[in-house]
């Protein structure tokens, strides 16, 4: 049996990954119990889609929002472990109130805090987050329409690898494309 919170986070996510999603959820919801924002996210997340438990949005939704809450000043303090892979996984916890807004999965659904949420996670360096409030600025949906910022937000994705098919116009000058990246910086 585990001893710390991240040792069952750890243990849930080979579990999970090994195929026991019953038992790693169990792990995780042990964890978010003991106060580890990863597991809190791990939970939220299993317990959204119903991965080895019956599925409750209302219950994903508070272990999301606990999870993000944390996640801002524990990007700053987590141990070894948790210094890069955890980080990940706390801006998705931001990432995932903003999915959770956008859908009304749990929550009253409401798109300008969705947009709120894949802004901090997108500054964060998620790039789901960066092509999803691409996305919001592109079409004006919870944030006002600006295809500068939309350029700069896809732009951001793709360096990461996540490049959306038929983005070709985020690259021209009049978005702040190659030409315009030094002024760019100045705008941000």
């Amino acid at each position: 049996m585990p001893e710390k919170a991240e040792d069952y986070v750890r243990q849930g996510i080979e579990l999970h990954e090994n195929g026991d999603i019953s038992k790693a959820t169990n792990y995780f919801r042990i964890a978010a119990e003991l106060g580890d924002p990863v597991g809190m996210l791990m939970y939220g997340l299993s317990v959204r889609h119903g991965w080895g438990c019956t599925a409750n949005r209302v219950l994903a939704f508070q272990y999301l929002q606990k999870s993000a809450e944390h996640a801002v000043g524990d990007l700053h303090s987590r141990d070894s472990f948790a210094s890069s892979a955890a980080k990940g996984e706390l801006v998705l916890a931001i990432y995932e109130l903003g999915i959770c807004f956008r859908h009304g999965w749990g929550v009253e659904r409401n798109k300008k805090t969705a947009a709120y949420y894949f802004e901090i996670a997108a500054n964060l360096g998620d790039p789901d987050a960066q092509n999803d409030l691409a996305w919001c600025y592109f079409h004006g949906v919870g944030v006002k329409k600006d295809m500068y910022k939309s350029a700069k937000y896809y732009r951001m994705a793709t360096a990461q690898g996540a490049e959306l098919m038929g983005n070709q116009w985020i690259w021209k000058d009049k978005y702040g494309g190659p030409s315009n990246l030094a002024t760019e910086k100045t705008h941000s």
